[in-house]
């Protein structure tokens, strides 16, 4: 009686071992017990675990075949194979958010069709493509995709994907998938059609990386360095990875493109812009020249300069809107310099620490550390003050003074969850110019309204985050705000900074290849991405977390840990499989009681 190897979706690592007298095709679903119910697995291999005979445990049995053949096309099933591997998650966590959860469902799971047979491609072949034109790309990808035959293009955002989905003729309309961004009888209509490869094409976000379209020629995936590929719910995949990885499997052409470069992708040398910025188009303003309170820094004063304004009334003279962004809402009870604007951070792990005004100390918002309030800046020597620095709702009113009758004031804090109805609304309510206060959201804006102005009220304050990409981060932010939308040419950028050009700004005037010299030398002198790897792990109890370190010490490897009460460590490693079997044991089916831990894995 033959035994087999069986993948269960969950965030376990290992396969669990079953038996049937019926000989079941590799990568097939089956019904399989587990525990007290039933649960859908997929079939790995033929298990070598147990011989014929060997009578130690008893092997419980398949209880229902499913697929006549593999439920995915043979590059599809090895991408979740190595996905799990990469990212430390496992294969079974990547399946239960790779496919719909209906095929996942033992009731109402129905047979796949037989795929098509595979055929032979050419070698794989990459083309790196970077213009801050939106439309500029667009025109690259749609002469790219007339001489394929099968075609894959992701994009950061499901609106960018709507935009060039909508420059498709009407004849490859027809042939193309938009891949749906939720689940529901959306998802599950275009699953179906790409797994019996109806479409010539899918168009899609971060999920679409997934779609089972067989017998790729060309993958494209646009913006490429953006943080949104990142999934920000466990498993902590990376799309675009996954999608470098797809390509190389079916030997499909890869393009990468954006506006500006990851860092792995710039350190390989491949990608070449000179594209720059016109000098009227950026300004560069000395924040400590903004308006205060009768005490710098104290109480609440607001990080306004006369520039800003000036800038903002010239923009709404001209009929066009004026962006102020700040990615913090409130206020933020901090301790910060007045002169180099540096935070007060916490000297266990370097997260920026928060003012608790009732007992006059600093409390750390990572590990709950406390520490007195320091005298001196360790930076610059300069004082520190007390502060709570104002974030959006105390600029609004501000704002709300400038406006008319025909250009209101608005606060966005998130343009991405707004409908299409509500879309329509906001344009046309800006339809003559006017305010908006909001987070980096609110730059989708400007594909959508004429907007002439942007003002970054604290870019300091942006890159304060203890991320070792924050200063990318931020400077992603500001590149994309010059050159994203309709008449972005026109449209003036505004920094306000208590270091004005210093360090990452010069990259804003000079481009991004200033940026990644600067900032690349600084992440190899660390040690960090991209010339590491950087995980990031997060451990179910305190216990769990103390025998991963031992066990990571014991192999010569240096964990910063920040210290009790935190669940949480970081270590950097030449390779992902450098901790792989180290970690493997708390990911055994075994654990499920303890709880898993959780790793995110951060390559560039």
């Amino acid at each position: 009686m033959p035994y087999y190897d069986v993948l269960v979706p969950g965030p376990w690592w290992n396969s669990l071992t079953y038996t049937t007298e019926l000989n079941v095709p590799l990568g097939a679903r089956v019904v399989v017990p587990l525990g007290r119910g039933e649960r859908i697995g997929f079939v790995q291999r033929l298990s070598n675990a147990v011989q014929e005979g060997d009578g130690a445990f008893s092997i419980r049995r398949i209880k229902r075949i499913i697929d006549d053949v593999s439920f995915f096309p043979p590059p599809l099933w090895e991408l979740f194979d190595w996905g799990g591997r990469v990212f430390l998650c496992g294969s079974g966590e990547l399946l239960r958010i790779g496919i719909p959860s209906a095929f996942l469902s033992p009731s109402d799971a129905t047979p796949v069709p037989l795929p098509l047979p595979r055929m032979e491609t050419k070698a794989q072949e990459e083309l790196f493509f970077y213009a801050c034109s939106f439309q500029e790309r667009c025109n690259k990808f749609l002469s790219l995709l007339e001489r394929s035959e099968r075609f894959l293009v992701l994009f950061p955002e499901q609106g960018l994907a709507s935009a060039f989905w909508k420059q498709l003729s009407e004849s490859q309309k027809k042939e193309t998938i938009l891949w749906p961004s939720q689940g529901g009888k959306k998802l599950i209509a275009a699953w179906i059609q790409a797994r019996n490869n109806i479409p010539r094409g899918i168009i899609g976000g971060p999920g679409a990386v997934f779609a089972p379209l067989q017998q790729i020629e060309t993958i494209i995936v646009d913006e490429e360095s953006s943080g949104a590929y990142r999934s920000y719910n466990k498993p902590f995949v990376n799309a675009r990875t996954l999608a470098g990885k797809r390509a190389r499997l079916e030997s499909a052409l890869l393009v990468l493109s954006g506006r500006v470069p990851s860092s792995r992708i710039f350190l390989r040398g491949k990608p070449q812009s000179k594209e720059r910025p016109a000098r009227n188009n950026v300004r560069i303003v000395d924040l400590r020249e903004a308006f205060a309170s009768s005490v710098q820094g104290v109480g609440d004063s607001l990080p306004l300069t006369h520039t800003l304004l000036s800038e903002t009334k010239r923009c709404l003279a001209s009929g066009k809107t004026a962006l102020w962004l700040l990615d913090r809402k409130g206020y933020a009870g901090e301790i910060a310099c007045e002169d180099c604007g540096n935070a007060a951070r916490c000297p266990k792990c370097g997260t920026a620490m928060v003012w608790e005004e009732k007992n006059d100390r600093l409390r750390c918002p990572a590990c709950a550390s406390l520490r007195s309030i320091p005298q001196v800046c360790p930076v610059c020597r300069g004082h520190f003050l007390i502060g709570k620095r104002p974030g959006l709702e105390a600029l609004f009113p501000v704002a709300k003074s400038l406006e008319s009758a025909d250009q209101p004031t608005l606060f966005l804090e998130d343009f991405k969850t707004a409908g299409k109805g509500a879309v329509r609304s906001l344009a046309g309510r800006l339809s003559s110019g006017g305010i908006v206060v909001g987070t980096r959201a609110a730059l989708a804006l400007c594909d959508i309204v004429n907007t002439g102005f942007a003002g970054w009220i604290d870019v300091d304050a942006e890159v304060r985050s203890i991320a070792y990409q924050a200063k990318f981060t931020v400077f992603s932010m500001v590149w994309e705000s010059l050159w994203r939308g309709m008449n972005h040419s026109e449209r003036v950028v505004l920094l306000q900074s208590r270091r004005p050009g210093a360090g990452w700004q010069k990259g804003v005037v000079q481009g991004w290849k200033a940026f990644w010299n600067h900032e690349l030398e600084e992440r190899k002198e660390l040690g960090l991405p991209p010339y590491s790897y950087l995980l990031e792990i997060k451990t179910s109890s305190l216990q769990q977390k103390s025998d991963m370190i031992s066990r990571m010490e014991e192999r010569g490897l240096f964990p910063m840990d920040p210290g009790d009460p935190p669940l949480h460590f970081w270590v950097t490693v030449c390779s992902v499989s450098d901790v792989q079997d180290i970690i493997a044991p708390f990911f055994s089916i075994g654990c499920s009681r303890n709880g898993f831990p959780e790793v995110t894995v951060w390559i560039d």
